[in-house]
Parts: structure tokens; C-alpha cells; sequence
């Protein structure tokens, strides 16, 4: 007798199944695709390092060069990999809309597991090595460290709905996320400090949530730094209500993403 699916055991077979095939697609057909996951942050950390040793710096703010970076880099890598693969996960997958059981929704939350799952595999492994080179990696405060990463996935989460919502209507908006990257780096903080910036110009950055984020991270890996900018409650706000307006927007097009 043929067993009867509710619709949570359906999406969860559909997603395991996107899954299996998104990681097949990235990392399987190449066998460096692993290892590029780990790669790229540790040459944007070995690059940036060296930059600061050749000035001679062997820290920033009482914080070893290394980990004054990946602090930062990490999350920045997290909220960019993240807003860039739901922008374009609805139309990469666009072809398996066509079966009943996949709905719209199912190769975002796909991406979303898959990008979390990387960014804290290779967390761990990055800092474990440093651990092996004699670096103390230990966070100061674990919690915070989480919920800076947390909520940084609820931005990119928000953002990259609203831009896969308007990729359905422009398809270039790829193009426009791969532009902004590098300045949104930049103006991240993943480089320097709030610390390091004259009071005067603080609010050159300070409109950015992600700035805050990374401030946040390093206040909370290192209790010796203290940000003069770091607004827990500025973060969580843009969060949850770039969260809110992506999950609207997606909601609202769901049919489109199916006809269009």
C-alpha cells in the first residue's frame, strides 16, 4: 500500500535531493572544489597579511595581523557567498520548477544550508590550524561570536531574496552584486578598525550594518579590543527587517518565479 507524504516530508526530500545535487555541481565535478572553500579566505588572509608586515605590522590593535583579519574576512566571505548563490537560486534550478513537487522555495533553502555548513566547516578548520601554529584562537565570548554570524546569514538571507525576486524581473542583477562586492569589502571594515579611523569620518561607515558585524565579531573574539561603533542593535534591526522585507518579496512573486 502506498504511503501518503505530508507536504514538510515532501520538502525535505526535495531538498536533500537538491542538495546532493548542488554539491555534486560545485564541489564534485572539479576535485579542487573543496579546497578552494578553504583556499580563498586563507590568500585574501596571507595577501592582506603580508601588506601589513611589509609596513611593519605585525598586529592591529593589540591583535595578531592573522586574526584581526579572518575576525572580520569570515563573516564579510559568509554574507557576500551567501547573497550572491540566493540570487541566483530560483533561476539556476529554474527547470526543476516544472515537477510538482519542487516549489520555489526549496534550492533557497538548498543554498542556505549548503553555505552555512561550508562557512562553519571551514571556520573550524582555518582557526584549528592557526591552533596548530600556536595562535590563541579561542573566542573570548562564543555566544556573540555566533550571534554576529547569525545575524549576519538573516541579512544576506534578506537581501539575497529580494535580489533573486528581482533577477526574475532584470537578469543582470548578477552582474550588479559581482560590481558592489569589492567597495562593500572595503567599506566592511575587514582591513582596519574602527579604531583605526579619525572620529570625524566614522560616519563614512557607520550607515553599514556589516561594519557593525565585523566590529562586533572582533569585540567579541578579543574582550582587549573595544569598538567605538559596534551597535548590537543597529545590526539585529537592519537584520531582521531586511529578513522580513526579502521573505514579503519572495512570497508576493512566488508565481512568477514558476511563469516567468
Amino acid at each position: 500500500m502506498k504511503k501518503n507524504r505530508n507536504s514538510l516530508t515532501i520538502m525535505c526530500d526535495t531538498v536533500h535531493a537538491l542538495m546532493m545535487r548542488e554539491i555534486k555541481t560545485r564541489f564534485g565535478a572539479n576535485r579542487l572544489g573543496y579546497f578552494w572553500a578553504i583556499a580563498e579566505p586563507v590568500a585574501g588572509v596571507s595577501v592582506m597579511a603580508l601588506m601589513f608586515t611589509l609596513i611593519g605590522r605585525s598586529s592591529v590593535a593589540n591583535i595578531p595581523v592573522a586574526l584581526f583579519i579572518l575576525t572580520a574576512l569570515l563573516p564579510f566571505k559568509l554574507f557576500t557567498k551567501l547573497m550572491t548563490q540566493l540570487t541566483s537560486a530560483v533561476n539556476a534550478n529554474k527547470a526543476l520548477l516544472a515537477y510538482r513537487q519542487v516549489s520555489a522555495i526549496d534550492p533557497v533553502i538548498t543554498r542556505i544550508i549548503i553555505e552555512l555548513a561550508t562557512y562553519l566547516i571551514v571556520y573550524c578548520l582555518i582557526f584549528s590550524f592557526l591552533a596548530w601554529l600556536g595562535f590563541n584562537v579561542l573566542p573570548d565570548d562564543l555566544l556573540k561570536v555566533l550571534a554576529a554570524s547569525v545575524l549576519v546569514a538573516l541579512l544576506a538571507t534578506g537581501l539575497g531574496l529580494m535580489l533573486c525576486t528581482a533577477n526574475s524581473y532584470w537578469k543582470d542583477v548578477n552582474k550588479l552584486v559581482g560590481m558592489i562586492t569589492l567597495p562593500m569589502m572595503i567599506m566592511s571594515g575587514v582591513m582596519f578598525s574602527a579604531t583605526m579611523i579619525p572620529p570625524q569620518y566614522w560616519y563614512l561607515v557607520d550607515w553599514n550594518p556589516i561594519f557593525h558585524a565585523t566590529e562586533l565579531s572582533r569585540a567579541a573574539y578579543f574582550s582587549s579590543y573595544v569598538t567605538p561603533l559596534g551597535s548590537w542593535f543597529y545590526l539585529a534591526m537592519n537584520a531582521l527587517v531586511i529578513f522580513s522585507l526579502g521573505l514579503t518579496s519572495f512570497y508576493v512573486n512566488r508565481l512568477r518565479f514558476i511563469t516567468a
